[in-house]
């Protein structure tokens, strides 16, 4: 019940890494004749490799949080749209009742009318009584609409909240999909870099 009007779209955070490359071609070109010089290139290149190690291994925590978090905004929304169901069948069987006890107080108004053997204080004490029973019964049927009517709230609501946690859970799983890319992209280049790391050494 206590879900806002008011529905804040949600999106993940973006990734924004940079999987450094490994230009082997081009280092080779510029320290061809310092070997030296080529293995301190490899190792800058080593350390921003694992620089995008520790990125991926951050964004993929936060993307972890992001698919807890759309599982629970899932149950939140099935759990409230259940208890919304539920609360609304129980206030209609409420106002049909309450309907009903109007029609019996009804009947026995019109049934009051026809009795003209009371004396008048005894009809004026029931017809007292049936008003009031009307009044009350009035005003309850009143409650029970705005009842109705925040259930209704409350179910558009979720149909709100139901569309942006779809888009949510889209960007997810294209987040999820990005990552996988990058994680592959790092592993390969890391394992193009270390080959050649390896070569290097046997460079006088």
């Amino acid at each position: 019940m206590a879900m806002s009007m008011m529905v804040m779209a949600q999106h993940v955070t973006p990734l924004n890494i940079q999987i450094a490359e490994v230009k082997l071609d081009s280092l080779r070109a510029l320290y061809q004749v310092e070997p030296t010089m080529y293995r301190a290139s490899l190792d800058v290149v080593q350390e921003q490799l694992e620089r995008n190690a520790e990125e991926l291994k951050q964004a993929s925590a936060e993307l972890k949080a992001e698919q807890a978090h759309a599982k629970e905004m899932e149950n939140a929304i099935k759990e409230a749209a259940k208890m919304a169901a539920s609360l609304k069948k129980l206030y209609a069987k409420e106002e049909a009742e309450i309907k009903s006890m109007q029609q019996v107080v009804e009947k026995q108004q019109r049934a009051l009318n026809k009795q003209k053997e009371l004396n008048e204080e005894n009809r004026e004490n029931y017809r007292l009584l049936l008003e009031n029973q009307q009044k009350e019964l009035g005003y309850e049927l009143r409650e029970i609409a705005e009842r109705l009517r925040s259930i209704s709230d409350l179910e558009t609501v979720l149909q709100n909240h139901r569309t942006q946690l779809i888009n949510y859970m889209r960007e997810v799983e294209e987040k999820a999909a990005q990552l996988a890319v990058l994680n592959a992209q790092h592993k390969e280049r890391l394992a193009v870099l270390k080959a050649e790391q390896k070569a290097a050494k046997s460079m006088q």
